[in-house]
């Protein structure tokens, strides 16, 4: 295919020159130079704790009522250069939105104007650019911004087809600049990138790709795209290459439910790929390479990193660290900390290849959506987000490793189970990564109200040990029923590391239970399992896929595990709409299964997503049924998203 050559153009009343812009185009890498270095990072205690932000692209302003989906990276020369969409009507693809770039010669301390990569039409007929990326060749000094090139179809509606002219396929295109981003080419590479012409959608996540540099694979670039395959699944592809950009190649595609996906090239040479869950767990979805990113192994729930299915960074924080090393451990993850909304921006610290993210700290605690890392040249990090939740342009941060406050240092805790009146002892482990003795060090409780911290025992922090602390927690009498939730705290000279864990107060353990159900949704996930799993944004639903659909009344069985004195149950209605909460209800035991007596409880829940408390005077039994009756929507479906039983053995 075709490169066609312009220059980068001015973007229609592009933002103010900044001090410090270069104005001349500086020569391209020679491929006959060794490769360059990339930037590290500054240790964490060097230096005091800075943080600094700046509004590079307003809504209104610059040309363009909206801007969204930022990039970042720094090239050869050390110029930062930033990337984002212009879009004129404020929607995605295949709006005719435009890929622009700012760029700082001085490690983002100022900002050149608003130039323009590749500009989208805005009249019949439409043509968009959407969602960059950038990749940067250290060998070359090639630069990539991968992104969308749409006509008429977006992500979602695009069909099967390579035609790089069908207008109603969306279509993959990189750019490449050889003189630091001043000039750019473009090529469209859907049929490169598209293994199964069953695929019916493709686009590059955008933010930065990676250029890996360790072992059998070093020096191979590598993009992530997330494609939609012949069956519908959403799955997460690596594009590669192996040529410095003159061809790319298409991985295997892996997992389902996956959506904008990140990699990092680990100490050891492995890849992982981090990606947004479109299936909404509540957190991100993690797989490793072995081969440089052409295969992934299984996918995993990553719980340390609560995620509201959107789009976030990983990067290592010393690039240039050699393989092996524990400086090549230290990785760095920017995010909506959230599981539940696109808020709380936080940028967390790994010294284990993210196996433990250990350090956390919140730099947007309002609003924030899509962010890209990159380490800058003067030994700081910079970060490209969206504040507002994505609704408030695109803003640059530069912080230190000192900002972070962390300590290297994670915890290891279970979660435990407690009654009311008594006290429980709650075991951490402690792995310090720090390098250095903490003599000093002191663990801490967030406890509930009235909840006392009667001691903590903990050993000293020795470099490289691993000790067992025990923290002793005393729940009040007449604590109700639930699961709490209690961050531990672990600090030493100023620095902290924090990890959460439950105590839940007299409820029963649910990994014992089983649950059926008079009808269900297995093949969906909205089995009878999925009320007891401990998850709320998974549930059960009454059976909706099969003909006739069963109607009231429903019934939902726990078989508890054996025989216990129970006095409550625990009902929460699904938390993503209204479709089958239950209205009227009534709630029976057994001792066998079998043989049901007269209801314990009777009742009508009210409306909303708040957990409801079924009372009913202390019995033993085995088994709990809850008959849905009616439902508060007037349909013909029941649906639970948890149940807990209040009891003691």
């Amino acid at each position: 295919m075709t490169f066609f050559r312009r220059a980068t153009r001015r973007a229609t009343a592009g933002l103010a020159l900044a001090v410090g812009l270069v104005g001349v185009a500086p020569l391209a890498a020679s491929a006959d130079a060794p490769p360059a270095r990339d930037y590290d990072a500054k240790p964490m205690w060097a230096g005091q704790p800075y943080y600094a932000e700046q509004q590079l692209a307003t809504n209104g302003e610059g040309g363009f009522p909206n801007y969204r989906i930022p990039a970042l990276t720094v090239t050869n020369d050390g110029d930062v250069l930033a990337s984002y969409d212009g879009r004129p009507t404020a929607a995605d693809s295949p709006g005719p939105n435009s890929i622009l770039q700012r760029r700082s010669t001085d490690s983002g301390g100022t900002w050149g104007e608003q130039t323009v990569i590749q500009e989208g039409k805005t009249t019949a007929p439409i043509e968009g650019y959407s969602d960059p990326s950038y990749v940067v060749d250290r060998e070359t000094g090639d630069i990539f911004n991968f992104h969308v090139k749409s006509f008429d179809a977006g992500f979602g509606s695009s069909r099967p087809g390579v035609d790089p002219e069908a207008r109603n396929v969306i279509q993959a295109e990189v750019s490449v600049s050889r003189d630091n981003g001043y000039t750019w080419q473009d090529r469209v590479i859907t049929a490169d990138v598209t293994a199964d012409l069953s695929w019916r959608s493709r686009f590059a996540a955008s933010g930065q790709g990676i250029q890996l540099k360790y072992g059998e694979y070093a020096g191979r670039l590598l993009q992530q795209y997330t494609i939609i395959n012949g069956e519908g699944t959403f799955q997460a592809v690596s594009v590669y290459s192996d040529d410095n950009g003159e061809s790319w190649q298409v991985g295997e595609p892996v997992g389902v439910g996956m959506d904008e996906n990140k990699t990092v090239e680990l100490s050891d040479g492995r890849i992982m790929l981090n990606s947004r869950d479109s299936q909404r767990s509540g957190f991100r979805k993690v797989t490793i390479s072995e081969d440089g990113g052409q295969t992934y192994g299984e996918v995993v729930i990553d719980r340390e990193l609560p995620d509201p299915t959107n789009n976030a960074s990983i990067v290592r924080a010393f690039p240039n660290a050699k393989e092996g090393t524990d400086k090549a451990k230290v990785l760095l993850f920017s995010n909506a900390g959230s599981s539940t909304q696109r808020a709380n921006g936080v940028v967390r610290m790994s010294f284990d290849d993210g196996e433990t993210w250990p350090v956390a700290k919140v730099f947007q605690p309002g609003g924030m959506a899509y962010s890209t890392l990159a380490t800058l040249p003067n030994g700081n990090i910079g970060l490209l987000y969206e504040p507002e939740s994505g609704n408030g342009g695109i803003r640059f941060a530069e912080f230190n490793l000192a900002w972070l406050e962390g300590l290297a240092a994670p915890m290891e805790i279970a979660d435990v189970a407690t009654s009311s009146g008594s006290t429980v002892e709650v075991p951490i482990t402690i792995t310090n990564q720090s390098g250095r003795a903490h003599p000093q060090a002191g663990l801490t409780l967030d406890l509930p109200e009235g909840w006392a911290l009667e001691g903590v025992t903990l050993p000293k922090l020795r470099p490289g040990a691993t000790v067992n602390a025990v923290a002793r927690i005393t729940v009040p009498a007449g604590t109700a029923a639930g699961t709490y939730d209690v961050t531990a705290r672990l600090t030493s000279i100023g620095n902290s590391t924090e990890e959460s864990f439950t105590v839940t107060v007299d409820l029963l353990d649910k990994t014992a239970m089983t649950a059926t159900a008079s009808s269900e949704n297995p093949s969906s996930g909205e089995g009878a399992a999925q009320a007891i799993d401990g998850n709320l944004r998974t549930q059960w639903h009454s059976a909706w896929s099969t003909q006739p659909q069963p109607a009231q009344p429903h019934e939902l069985t726990l078989d508890l595990g054996a025989t216990y004195e129970v006095r409550a149950l625990h009902y929460t209605p699904r938390q993503n709409g209204v479709n089958g909460r239950i209205g009227a209800y009534e709630v029976s035991g057994s001792a066998d299964g079998v043989t049901w007596g007269e209801a314990l409880a009777t009742g009508t829940f009210p409306a909303g997503t708040a957990v409801q408390r079924i009372a009913f005077d202390a019995t033993e039994v085995r088994y709990l049924k809850l008959v849905a009756l009616d439902a508060l929507d007037g349909s013909r479906f029941a649906s639970v998203a948890e149940l807990d039983v209040e009891g003691t053995r």
